[in-house]
């Protein structure tokens, strides 16, 4: 059976304060009602007391005045055993049956005398100095008018147990439902948790093993986000090898025919001309086939060990090949490109094939996206509305960075989060595949990829150790 972490705090407190307060209570009203009981006999011990020693005869008069001053009812029994005097005529008879008297005022015994019972004592009363003859008198209180006192006694000790029962049980519930609550709340959160639902809480104020428990419960929670978006990335990845090996073969039949074409293109046209030089044209439609060919090598190995082999290379020279190949669909968009290569030396443990990819998939990316920004009715001349800047640094012993810049709008905020997932793309007949690979290029690499908007440009920044730094 459940027993709620509530439960299991509330209960055995409250039992326990109750018990205490029952006993403490109890104790007080025992100890109450003992006092009220001494001070009910030493009163009407004064008064028996003052009876015997007064001269003034004992008559059922004065006997009814005492019982006015003291509650209890007096009678009178002379030697003969006979009542003289009494404040109650109906006492009389159980005076005269209850002779024995003590020198010690006692309300011990118990008489009842009809449907009325009575604490009972008698003390004997000798006035044999002042001519009197010796008589006892006897004392009848009621228990009635006893037990109400005995409760008037008593019951502020109840009524004060019951209020601190009281106040200790909402201060207990009070404490159990401040802890369980946050641990209520992780429940929940686990529960979500397990049907897929990684969001975080909000960590306790107080420093306490809950507060560490939320902190760890949310720091699983995000790492099982992360766990979860790796593999829906592979998945993803894999699902695309999966559909890419059907076309790739088809592809690069196609690509391989035209470039072949374009080779005996390029033949013929060097032994009609002469001159022994080829067409720059050409040359660039070539090296665009053959760059088509290692795109789809890697297009299909997304998702799989990377099986480049790696060396050193001038990235100053890739990137100024790769540039070559993208001009013309610059100049063909009317975009600005310019180059920037300061670091000339910089020199990298790395895949040309790769390299060329990723700088030529930034400069497209930029260019395209400059393109965006152009007016329709503006010219070549229009620099600044449409432009692309390439550079390359080295400063010191740090990383060398490669960035792209370019004058478009950058990317949404809807795609910001997941710019560099597989698929995500927000232009329009984009796959969302470039930014993913280029991503894979870098950290192949030992680098990192990561984009920024500052002076009204987007710009993607690379940075790859230099030879001899490499991480991977």
């Amino acid at each position: 059976m459940r027993w709620p972490l509530r439960n299991q705090i509330l209960l055995p407190m409250v039992s326990i304060m109750l018990l205490t307060v029952v006993v403490v209570s109890a104790l007080n009203a025992w100890l109450a009602s003992a006092r009220v009981k001494r001070q009910l006999e030493e009163q009407l011990a004064d008064v028996a007391r003052t009876l015997t020693a007064s001269n003034f005869p004992l008559e059922s008069n004065v006997l009814r005045q005492m019982r006015g001053l003291t509650g209890a009812e007096y009678v009178v029994v002379d030697a003969a055993g006979r009542a003289v005097a009494a404040s109650d005529d109906s006492l009389q008879t159980a005076a005269e049956k209850n002779q024995r008297a003590s020198a010690h005022f006692d309300l011990a015994a118990v008489v009842t005398i009809g449907q009325r019972r009575f604490f009972h004592a008698a003390l004997p009363i000798d006035r044999r100095a002042s001519g009197r003859e010796q008589q006892t008198l006897h004392v009848f209180y009621s228990e009635a008018a006893w037990r109400a006192e005995r409760w008037q006694a008593i019951w502020p000790s109840l009524a004060i147990g019951g209020v601190s029962i009281s106040l200790v049980g909402m201060v207990v519930s009070l404490l159990a439902s401040r802890l369980t609550r946050p641990i209520q709340q992780l429940h929940q959160q686990v529960g979500q948790i397990a049907q897929g639902d990684f969001r975080t809480i909000s960590i306790p104020q107080r420093d306490d093993e809950v507060r560490e428990l939320a902190a760890a419960i949310n720091h699983m929670a995000e790492r099982l986000a992360q766990y979860e978006e790796q593999i829906r990335s592979s998945e993803r990845l894999r699902t695309l090898g999966t559909l890419g090996g059907g076309i790739a073969h088809q592809i690069r039949n196609a690509a391989t025919g035209a470039r072949i074409a374009l080779d005996l293109h390029q033949r013929d046209c060097q032994l009609v001309s002469g001159n022994g030089h080829s067409s720059e044209p050409l040359s660039v439609a070539v090296r665009q086939l053959t760059q088509i060919e290692t795109s789809i090598q890697r297009f299909l190995a997304l998702g799989k060990p990377a099986a480049a082999v790696l060396a050193e290379t001038n990235l100053a020279a890739v990137i100024s090949e790769a540039v070559d190949l993208v001009r013309p669909l610059a100049t063909h968009m009317q975009v600005i490109l310019t180059l920037d290569l300061s670091a000339q030396s910089a020199v990298i443990s790395g895949d040309p094939q790769s390299l060329t990819q990723l700088v030529v998939n930034l400069a497209i990316n930029a260019i395209e996206a400059a393109a965006q920004s152009r007016p329709a009715t503006s010219s070549i001349s229009d620099a600044k509305e449409a432009l692309v800047e390439i550079r390359l640094t080295h400063a010191g012993d740090g990383p060398i960075e490669f960035a792209v810049g370019n004058t478009g709008p950058g990317p949404s905020a809807a795609i910001q989060p997941r710019l560099f997932e597989p698929f995500a793309t927000d232009k329009p007949g984009g796959t969302g595949l470039g930014l993913a690979v280029t991503r894979q290029i870098a950290e192949d690499h030992g680098g990192s990829i990561r984009w920024d908007r500052r002076d009204s440009m987007t710009w993607f920044l690379v940075q790859l150790p230099a030879a001899g730094n490499n991480r991977s």
